[in-house]
């Protein structure tokens, strides 16, 4: 890691520590000890993965066929309590499949605090990841269970045939308050910080994306919600042939509604205005919809974006997005599920070598066999299709995980 990158995660690390830090003091000096509750949730898996394209070439005689092991380690560590929820989740993922240029060593953290007060609420989240990133899009958002749909990731790599690490910190602080029983008025603001061991002019290059809300939110009954959101972003990257920096602004009106007690819709639409340092203005639709729904055994979520995006490509991009996400427990023992992540990109503006058009879709199936209450057998299995069409090139690739995952019973500990 380069000095730069270790200041900016210092950077980045101290206000979350001192968040958890001030959780832990509170939890230790007994307030809040009604129901207050630490939770960890440790969990290791390791894999045999085969992958019959592992850096999707569009060339037949020059295709990676890969075949290794992946080592999954982590835990979750939570604090609930009335008022304050705290989580932190480390992990490391280690793959070996004899080839040096897929071989890796990746490291994640992902954390958030909430601290609601009468009448507001602060929260803050956090994302680091370290990784190879083997092809332009490795797609894991397409995970089939979604906590927060904002968490799933709306920018890329901007490459499809190199490879190389990847470092990504993401900071996401949010505060609301309300104004009256029905209405509310929000602040949000998501800073991502992307780096890369090895640049390419206009195909490669580090980049920070940070884009801000303000939201108002006004409940017309106990079910629907009308929304009301102004946007501004900053994008700037370090490529030295493309324009460096972008600006943009835009206003968006929607609504939420419950539908049932186990179904939400929510709908947002509206515009954005891109301005790029050449004096360039460019008008986008932007759009939000998703529908889900949670019962016992059945988890859907369904979610149309369209978005405009930063990438390593050197350039803001308009991005339509498709999430879908099934997942169903077929018995005590038995959880099959169906993901589909698509995707079309088209840059606003490129630099002389940028190539951000692309059509990306891909396919995951999922079955999970629990052996007991503590050790489950999953397989994994994804195929992937990767469509440039302004080169005339296109790609797929095949790749199986059989997974043997131990997920011990939580260690919980109450007041």
């Amino acid at each position: 890691m380069t000095k730069k990158s270790i200041a900016i995660v210092c950077n980045i690390l101290r206000p979350v520590i001192g968040v958890s830090a001030i959780t832990l003091l509170t939890v230790l000096a007994g307030v809040e000890v009604r129901a207050a509750e630490w939770r960890i949730e440790p969990a290791l898996r390791v894999a045999a993965e085969f992958d019959d394209n592992a850096d999707l070439s569009i060339f037949t005689d020059e295709e990676q066929d890969i075949s290794g092991y992946v080592a999954d380690v982590s835990a979750r560590f939570a604090y609930t309590s009335p008022v304050t929820s705290f989580f932190a989740t480390p992990r490391f993922v280690s793959r070996n499949y004899g080839e040096e240029d897929f071989d890796s060593d990746d490291q994640f953290l992902r954390a958030n605090f909430r601290r609601d007060f009468r009448s507001s609420m602060f929260g803050i989240g956090f994302n680091y990841g370290r990784e190879l990133a083997r092809t332009g899009e490795r797609a894991d958002a397409a995970d089939l269970e979604v906590e927060d749909p904002d968490d799933i990731p709306v920018d890329d790599s901007g490459r499809v045939f190199i490879r190389g690490r990847r470092e990504r910190i993401e900071v996401a602080p949010r505060y609301s308050f309300s104004l009256s029983e029905k209405s509310s008025l929000g602040i949000g603001v998501r800073h991502t910080d992307t780096s890369y061991d090895e640049e390419l002019s206009g195909i490669l290059n580090d980049y920070t994306d940070t884009s801000s809300n303000l939201t108002y939110r006004r409940a017309w009954s106990s079910r629907n919600t009308a929304i009301v959101m102004g946007t501004y972003r900053e994008y700037e990257s370090d490529c030295p042939t493309c324009f460096d920096k972008s600006t943009g602004y835009g206003l968006s009106f929607g609504y939420e509604s419950r539908l049932s007690e186990t179904t939400t819709l929510s709908a947002v639409v509206g515009a954005e205005n891109t301005e790029l340092e050449s004096g360039i203005e460019e008008v986008n639709p932007i759009v939000n919809v998703s529908l889900s729904r949670r019962m016992k055994t059945i988890n859907l979520f369904a979610q149309y974006r369209r978005v405009i995006s930063g990438g390593g490509g050197g350039s803001l991009a308009s991005r339509d997005i498709i999430n879908l996400n099934f997942r169903r427990q077929l018995n005590d023992r038995m959880t099959a599920g169906l993901g589909v992540r698509a995707y079309s990109t088209n840059a606003l503006k490129e630099g002389p070598v940028t190539f951000d058009e692309r059509d990306y879709v891909q396919l995951r199936a999922l079955f999970i066999w629990k052996l007991n209450e503590t050790v489950s057998f999953d397989v994994e299995y994804r195929y992937t299709i990767i469509n440039r069409e302004r080169l005339g090139e296109s790609a797929n690739s095949n790749n199986v995980l059989l997974w043997l995952s131990w997920r011990p019973i939580p260690i919980v500990r109450s007041r």
